[in-house]
């Protein structure tokens, strides 16, 4: 890994070097009254991505730094973030101070914990001092429209940050909208939505602000609005996007066997009763908690195999079946909320291939999850309500601005004769 030559603020080097002379490091004839010969110390970064299994103890060792600062660094980052649990492909940025005398000292240590935080350690005074800090993005807004042709993802577009924005859009619309069975050809979207830029170069999607969604003629409108420091969706009346339950607590699926009470078993084939849907996806598929609630069961469950109850509030309970296994931590009497992986999509139990059976019951009658009413989560409330009107007015007007932007631009390529699919 190379180590290249980078610049601080003179301000820290000569405090530095101030602390060094204290610890009597320094020349001793270095004092008033002395000729002082200042040699500044050379600035070293080293920068690197983890790798699967490696920790900062073989970080440290690879590129041959002194690991006496390691039991340091990880109690300051105790509270703070786990450094224990570095995950591979983060990015990771190693500075030193390199004394004239030989010797090397680091001032800091940066670790990028997903894509919006890193991970902060200074060396101040010889004590470490940990934070988690924002990524500072500049945040350009951008308007995406699209048309359903094929699915979702391939109408959004085909890159990683593209795919995210669909699913995100989807959890946005989850409520109102099945994204498998209810999506049809010519649907249309409109999505206002934050650009991450760092020093100029394009890093991914921020927030949605604001989104449309024609499908099969029914328009829905999403609005981002933050309440007590928490950001939810409200449509354009201030009603909550929000259900107390999920349709389909997990993302990559497709309807296998649904709500029947009448069908023939595939392994023991009798008719009998299906009362919940299955959704086929890869094993391993993370399975959420459909909504706030206590965990009833978690455990070994006859022919539903490994399988999680919930238990929720107004009378509903939600079964997860056939799960190729259940997350730590997660047991009888545990608080879950909604989005909140429980566990993993499997075919334990009864069943011909990797799937999960999702059931609900309400007042201990099962009900079908694609035709339940369940209620909305809390409105804007009414003293918000003025400026959550005035709110959306203006990303209207933003989302108008862009689309006019959008179409000159479009005519403008149209004359040159410069536009291509």
């Amino acid at each position: 890994m190379k180590k290249l030559l980078i610049l601080l603020p003179i301000s820290l080097i000569l405090i530095t070097i101030f602390i060094r002379s204290l610890s009597g490091r320094e020349n001793p004839e270095s004092f008033p009254g002395h000729p002082v010969s200042l040699e500044l110390p050379e600035v070293i970064e080293i920068a690197g991505i983890v790798k699967r299994g490696e920790s900062l103890f073989d970080i440290f060792k690879k590129h041959d730094l002194d690991l006496q600062p390691l039991y340091s660094i990880t109690h300051a980052t105790k509270g703070v973030y786990n450094i224990v649990r570095m995950m591979p492909g983060r990015s990771y940025i190693i500075t030193l101070l390199s004394f004239p005398e030989g010797t090397e000292e680091m001032t800091s240590f940066r670790y990028a914990i997903n894509d919006s935080e890193y991970l902060k350690v200074i060396n101040v005074g010889g004590e470490y001092k940990a934070e988690r800090v924002k990524v500072p993005y500049e945040r350009r807004l951008a308007l995406i429209i699209g048309k359903i042709t094929d699915n979702l993802i391939t109408a959004v577009g085909k890159t990683r940050e593209h795919q995210r924005l669909a699913y995100t859009l989807a959890e946005i619309f989850e409520s109102e909208i099945d994204f498998v069975t209810e999506l049809r050809e010519n649907d249309s979207f409109t999505i206002l939505v934050e650009e991450l830029w760092l020093d100029d170069v394009f890093k991914g999607y921020g927030n949605i602000l604001a989104a449309e969604f024609v499908n099969n003629g029914r328009r829905f409108s999403a609005y981002r609005y933050e309440l007590d420091g928490r950001a939810y969706y409200f449509d354009e009346k201030g009603r909550s996007l929000k259900k107390a339950l999920m349709r389909a607590p997990l993302r990559f699926k497709y309807i296998s066997s649904g709500f029947s009470y009448r069908r023939k078993h595939p392994i023991l084939k009798i008719y009998r009763p299906h009362l919940g849907v299955d959704y086929a996806a890869p094993a391993g598929t993370p399975v959420s908690a459909a909504g706030n609630g206590t965990v009833k069961f978690a455990g070994w469950k006859g022919h539903y195999g490994k399988c999680v109850i919930i238990r929720h509030p107004n009378g509903y309970e939600t079964y997860y079946g056939h799960l190729s296994r259940i997350k730590k931590g997660i047991r009888r009497g545990k608080k879950v909320v909604q989005g909140e992986i429980i566990g993993y999509v499997g075919s334990t139990g009864m069943a011909t291939g990797p799937h999960l059976d999702y059931r609900i019951k309400r007042y201990g009658k099962f009900i079908n999850p694609l035709r339940m009413k369940v209620p909305r989560d809390r409105p804007v409330p009414k003293k918000y309500m003025a400026d959550f009107r005035e709110y959306v007015s203006n990303l209207k007007t933003e989302i108008a601005m862009l689309k006019s932007r959008q179409e000159k631009l479009y005519a403008t390529n149209l004359e040159k004769g410069g536009l291509s699919d």
